[in-house]
């Protein structure tokens, strides 16, 4: 891309990317989850081209990922696929009685401290999870 024709959204994108590449929690979940690196990468491009007026194609997000827009619309498919599989998991255990709600209060409470950058409460959190 010329810098001239440079989208505004890009740089925010591209230091998006470089924060995520340093960050240990997103590499530990990332690690425990039902999605791959690119799959949550590809959802947090598309997350981004979405919010915060950086409006982005199909086809700039996927020359920012560096793959073809075809190869970028896959794995957005296969990542929001998981996404939906590991809800429906989720539901079916509820529904056979294997988890109930009230005992999974945590799981709200550990979005609040992501949502507050409490790194230490998210450490014990994420510790206490390993140990179930």
């Amino acid at each position: 891309m010329k810098h001239g024709s440079q989208n505004p959204g890009d740089e925010k994108i591209k230091d998006l990317t470089r924060k995520i590449a340093e960050d240990k929690v997103f590499d530990e979940l990332l690690k425990r989850s039902s999605l791959t690196r690119k799959q949550a990468e590809t959802l947090i491009f598309d997350v981004m081209s979405q919010r915060d007026g950086v409006m982005l194609t199909s086809h700039q997000r996927a020359a920012l990922r560096g793959v073809t827009k075809g190869s970028f619309l896959r794995t957005r498919k296969q990542a929001l696929r998981n996404v939906q599989k590991s809800l429906f998991t989720l539901i079916l255990l509820s529904y056979l009685g294997i988890i109930k709600l009230p005992q999974y209060r945590w799981f709200f409470d550990l979005s609040e401290a992501f949502e507050e950058k409490d790194w230490e409460t998210v450490k014990q959190f994420l510790s206490e999870l390993e140990g179930r």
